[in-house]
């Protein structure tokens, strides 16, 4: 009923020794396919990359992380990019949920991470930076 292991092994290989060229094709193309997808794959890893850039005014600057936090506070409308509490140790950015748990009189708003920094507090956990 069902043909024996040795039986499909020789009618294997009579097959292969048939169409010697068409499997050998076949592999080709697969090779082709496995090399043209694994130059494409290392063509966009090697891509130059290019800086964001911000047009304001018909003029290119490089973003800077400095600038950019600058740009963010000014557009925000707060006095600084961070704050923190002036009896804490902790500082805070203006979408922390700490931020709110501090009276307003008690606040001191920084220009700067680095401002912040200098005067010895340190970023609150569970407040994600940039």
């Amino acid at each position: 009923m069902f043909p024996t292991i040795a039986k499909l092994i020789k009618n294997s290989k009579e097959w292969l020794e048939g169409n010697n060229d068409t499997v050998f094709l076949a592999l080709a193309v697969f090779l082709g396919v496995l090399l043209a997808g694994g130059g494409f794959r290392l063509y966009t890893l090697w891509q130059e990359r290019v800086p964001i850039t911000l047009v304001e005014e018909n003029k290119t600057d490089i973003v800077l992380e400095e600038n950019l936090t600058e740009k963010y506070a000014t557009a925000s409308g707060l006095p600084g990019l961070v704050a923190a509490s002036r009896n804490g140790k902790r500082y805070y950015y203006p979408w922390c949920g700490g931020l709110n748990r501090i009276k307003e009189i008690n606040k001191i708003w920084f220009k700067t991470v680095a401002e912040a920094e200098r005067a010895g507090y340190t970023l609150a956990s569970g407040c994600d930076e940039l």
